[in-house]
């Protein structure tokens, strides 16, 4: 017997299948999207005593899932709204209009207010990409019902990316059919990069699913691939398989709202050659509309995203008055009921929101509890959504204090610019330009103890984020204030030479230049991970993939007064003591410090620092918090490992303390 039994993804799980555990339960919570898929049908046995039930027998069939199931029984229900896994609105905006009537708040980002539907820099929103593909409608074999010239244009985006990228990038491939999805992941299998057939192998990493399993996945990138194309007629036929069917359009919901900044179709057609008028199926409709959509780029008044407007003269006022200042203003930004009220930009970049703007108006106080009016959204506009500065004005405060209101909406202004312009550099130097994972807020669930039953709008309507309920985490690691917190500043890669330099190994001329190139790169990241290091100096010398014999013949250029004994996977430079060294270097902007190439005494440090801020933490607490602290998010089999290894050390050289009732403590 259990307390409570919880029901996730309950649009998927059957009503027989889930009275058992129902019934060995106090209490049950369902949760699930009534617009996502419902259980898959096509194992589906009919027996004997199934086929004789007659039309007035008193047998009354099942609902299709246990969440329909209770939504027919009236159980009590309650709605998620607020969205969090979308770092830019375009991405759920479509889903919020067609299907959620608009019932999902989710938040603006301070991405350039441009229509362009190309891929961003930054790597958010949606795009489309036009290939000349065809898909194979005829023959046998491999390429039967793909798309070739289209898989390997997604192939080749993929492979760019981990290209550019530090650590594995966070993408998905979504496909319309199985043998679409079977060519590409064996396109990806193929590819020299090693570590994409590994990310295809490990839990969280690269996936590559078709439309009728891809429910319950997220990445930052998601990359759809439509494969369908013209006929040797030139006519586009209607069947996209099951997007084609009743209730095709729960699919296409599904899919479009996997990715947390960006989604990219590729496709083999325009939008307007697909005749949706000609067909009564929802599916293909929707599809039309979401191609348009991104082959023109996001406007909060086209049909598929609109949302109503409000007059506020109050709002009004405080934006003319910036104004008045010099300010560049916008007004009533986003695109559900959740608005930043004035974002004002730089006025030598008047693209670029930097200060987001809260005021206490009609749709602050519509919002019923002091966390989702006050503490919510200036965490995650901040955490979040990268937002560089936050500020909020009171209406008392502006009635009584006008000028000293607007002197500090100017400072703001300026603080944000200046750690906007701070944080752009810091990408512009990044080498992982488009593939390291932004930090994400962490999720747990509210108080379950009066809801039977909550319904979620797409599956990514979640309880309010942990920072509202742990000290710890209040902050975002940006934004923790400790003594021994630094932000990390990479080496800036520049061009020391061509791969014949590291050919010409172990000759006295070359080891030369590569020992100066060493000394450089550890005085200004040190201490250092030996394979980091090697990592910089091969990429300066021209080369981005390094081979272990490659590998030991540039750390035999490593200078000895660089070594430790006690650990030689870490270069340290001469004026700093391992036994004493607390610091603890926090990366910026989102970006994230791949764990492996993290000393393990500064992961340490890194714990001590949590533990300090927590005033205790159990193991696994520490754990993921430290990790969290680097950038990190995911506590895979390898990096558990290696947070497990660090918090040994941790323990055993005086760092932290483990006290009576098993909380670990910072020692002072």
């Amino acid at each position: 017997m259990f307390d409570i039994v919880v029901f996730d993804e309950a649009s998927q799980i059957r009503v027989p299948d889930a009275i058992g555990a129902m019934g060995r339960s106090n209490s049950v919570v369902v949760v699930g999207d009534s617009k996502q898929m419902p259980p898959t049908s096509f194992a589906d046995v009919v027996t004997d005593s199934d086929e004789v039930i007659s039309a007035d027998s008193a047998a009354v069939a099942d609902e299709e899932s246990i969440l329909s199931e209770c939504v027919q029984a009236q159980v009590p229900r309650r709605w998620l709204s607020w969205h969090y896994r979308s770092q830019d609105e375009a991405l759920i905006a479509f889903s919020n209009h067609k299907y959620y009537d608009g019932r999902l708040a989710s938040f603006p980002a301070p991405w350039p207010t441009s229509s362009s539907s190309q891929p961003s820099v930054s790597g958010h929103g949606v795009s489309l990409v036009r290939v000349d593909g065809h898909f194979n409608r005829s023959g046998r074999g491999r390429d039967l019902r793909t798309n070739i010239v289209e898989a390997r244009a997604i192939v080749g985006e993929i492979a760019r990316r981990f290209a550019a990228s530090d650590t594995p990038p966070s993408l998905g491939v979504v496909t319309f059919n199985a043998q679409q999805r079977s060519l590409i992941e064996s396109l990806l299998r193929d590819e020299s990069d090693d570590r994409i057939a590994t990310a295809l192998d490990q839990r969280d990493g690269l996936f590559v699913k078709n439309l009728e399993n891809v429910q319950g996945d997220e990445r930052d990138t998601i990359l759809f691939s439509v494969a369908f194309s013209a006929n040797e007629r030139g006519d586009l036929p209607l069947n996209f398989g099951p997007l084609s069917r009743a209730g095709g359009e729960r699919r296409l919901n599904v899919a479009i709202t996997r990715a947390r900044r960006e989604v990219i179709l590729f496709a083999s057609f325009d939008p307007s050659d697909l005749r949706a008028e000609q067909t009564s199926s929802v599916g293909i409709k929707h599809l039309r509309s979401y191609l348009q959509l991104a082959a023109d780029g996001i406007d909060e008044n086209a049909d598929e995203v609109a949302r109503p407007g409000f007059v506020d003269r109050h709002r009004e006022e405080i934006a003319t008055a910036l104004r008045d200042r010099g300010h560049v203003v916008q007004t009533d930004i986003g695109l559900s009921d959740f608005r930043v009220d004035i974002a004002i930009s730089a006025a030598d970049d008047p693209e670029q929101p930097v200060l987001a703007v809260l005021l206490d108006g009609p749709t602050w106080r519509g919002r019923r509890t002091v966390a989702d009016r006050d503490a919510l959204p200036t965490d995650v506009l901040k955490g979040l959504m990268h937002w560089p500065g936050v500020e909020r004005v009171w209406l008392p405060e502006w009635l009584q204090q006008r000028e000293t209101t607007l002197d500090r909406m100017s400072r703001a202004v300026t603080e944000a610019t200046t750690a906007a312009r701070r944080a752009d550099e810091i990408r512009k130097r990044s080498s992982a330009s488009t593939g390291v994972e932004a930090r994400a807020i962490d999720t747990a669930s509210d108080p379950v103890a009066t809801a039977a039953f909550v319904e979620t709008g797409s599956g990514v309507a979640e309880s309010p984020p942990v920072v509202l309920a742990r000290s710890a985490s209040a902050p975002g690691a940006t934004d923790l204030q400790h003594p021994r917190l630094r932000d990390f500043s990479e080496w800036s890669a520049r061009a020391a030479g061509g791969v014949a330099v590291l050919d010409a190994l172990p000759s006295p001329r070359a080891a030369q230049r590569i020992r100066e190139l060493v000394q450089e790169v550890i005085a200004y990241e040190g201490p250092i991970h030996r394979m980091r290091l090697v990592k910089l100096v091969a990429g300066a010398f021209g080369l981005s993939k390094v081979h272990a014999s490659r590998a030991d013949a540039i750390l035999r250029c490593v200078p000895p007064d660089f070594v430790r004994p006690n650990d030689r996977a870490v270069l340290w430079p001469q004026d700093v003591d391992p036994l004493t060294w607390r610091d603890v270097r926090r990366p910026v902007n989102g970006t994230a410090r791949p764990l492996e190439h993290v000393p393990l005494a500064e992961i340490a440090n890194a714990m001590a620092v949590v533990a300090d801020l927590s005033g205790g933490m159990t193991d696994e607490e520490i754990k993921r918090e430290s990790l969290g602290l680097l950038g990190g998010k995911r506590v895979t089999s390898g990096i558990g490992d290696r947070l497990s290894e660090a918090l040994a050390i941790g323990l055993s050289t005086g760092r932290l303390e483990r006290r009576s009732e098993g909380l670990i403590m910072a020692t002072s």
